[in-house]
């Protein structure tokens, strides 16, 4: 820390967490992260960030504050293409199943991602439950190298006013008071605990609940090769199943199973695992070896499988939370307060997989309610 700059604290250390630690130090923050799971916790189920499966597909629907989050994301992740390499970050092809013709209000990204091709019923891999095709550009994220880059970024000195490099502490506080308080001279706290909101004393959101996922990792060498990398999902009102490509690692993610309000059973589910690669080889055979016969009804079988996982998302009824709250006081110093959890919640589907795709969006607006709380208490003015 240096003496002059300013301190914040960041409760949570998902990609939420993470990428408003990068926006906060651009902006003079000293900043320190404290979380009960840090980023290298590759196993910890309670944990969403380094299980996820990582594309772009936007769920905004009508909501255009949650739009521009996501069209911010997405912008910024075309400039990272630029400087990642393509085993982080790589854009591609996305093929979505869906079940209603002509839906421009859940597909209205066309201007953002260079068009979206609309297909009527009867081509190739519909079914009677998603018999329309949509067709657009999108990304493919390794989440674990992604978020090893980002950690990367937080640890070095930094060019902005803040050179500071982010501290990372591993501490489970029962509260944003307790975090602050670790940080004498913390004037902001960041609230991104995801589905540790509910547990905070100072918190306390019953709106707050997990969803259980179920997902198979599996190692499928073609997917390296840019001419075959593809996301692909397939929506109905009874579930999704879904391909995201690790970039162009070659490690896919299949699923998945989105249970909400279950915790119950953290064991993969035999059943389950077989359902995925069965659905998930129907819609991409090239993940299959090139000796498989994609039209055995047993070809499923000769996936390499690297892990099946479960894995629980954070969720919030109403949605993400993404507000300044009243500061609290400290030994006379006053603290402001910013919420930023509860984005894996998906109104139509139920589904969690929106962290990364608004995660700059939402650390943007981080930074304006930054802004905000600093107007505000500034001598002449009051919160």
């Amino acid at each position: 820390m240096t003496a002059s700059s300013k301190q914040a604290v960041i409760v949570g250390a998902g990609v939420l967490g993470l990428t408003s630690a990068l926006e906060l130090r651009k902006r003079g923050y000293d900043v320190t992260i404290i979380a009960k799971d840090l980023p290298h916790d590759r196993h910890s189920q309670a944990f969403a960030s380094p299980w996820a499966g990582a594309n772009w597909l936007s769920y905004a629907g009508k909501d255009e504050a949650q739009r521009r989050r996501d069209a911010i994301t997405f912008k910024k992740f075309k400039e990272l293409s630029k400087e990642l390499p393509e085993e982080i970050l790589a854009f591609m092809p996305y093929s979505s199943f869906h079940n209603q013709q002509n839906d421009f209000e859940t597909y209205w990204f066309g201007d953002l991602c260079g068009g979206i091709k609309s297909y009527p019923a009867g081509q190739p891999k519909t079914t009677e439950q998603a018999p329309f095709l949509y067709e657009f550009e999108s990304l493919g994220l390794n989440v674990p190298r992604y978020l090893d880059w980002l950690v990367m970024q937080l640890k070095q000195p930094g060019n902005g006013p803040s050179g500071a490099p982010v501290r990372f502490l591993r501490g489970n506080v029962p509260s944003l008071k307790a975090a602050a308080e670790l940080v004498p001279q913390a004037t902001i706290v960041i609230n991104a605990t995801g589905l540790g909101a509910k547990n905070l004393g100072d918190v306390r959101d019953e709106k707050v609940y997990p969803i259980r996922g179920q997902t198979v990792l599996v190692y499928a060498p073609k997917f390296r090769d840019a001419k075959v990398s593809h996301c692909y999902d397939r929506r109905t009102p009874q579930g999704s199943n879904y391909v995201i490509p690790r970039a162009r690692s070659g490690q896919v993610i299949l699923g998945g199973t989105f249970d909400a309000r279950k915790t119950d059973t953290l064991i993969p589910d035999a059943d389950v695992t077989r359902m995925i690669l069965k659905n998930c080889t129907e819609l991409a055979p090239e993940l299959l070896p090139d000796h498989v016969d994609p039209k055995d009804p047993d070809a499923w079988v000769t996936l390499d499988v690297l892990s099946n996982n479960i894995g629980v998302r954070p969720a919030r009824e109403g949605g993400v939370r993404v507000e300044l709250d009243k500061p609290m006081s400290i030994d006379g110093r006053k603290v402001g307060i910013i919420h930023a959890y509860g984005i894996g919640t998906c109104p139509t589907y139920d589904s969690g997989p929106a962290g990364y795709q608004s995660s700059y969006g939402i650390a943007s607006e981080v930074l304006d309610l930054v802004t905000q709380y600093e107007s505000a208490s500034k001598p002449s003015a009051k919160l």
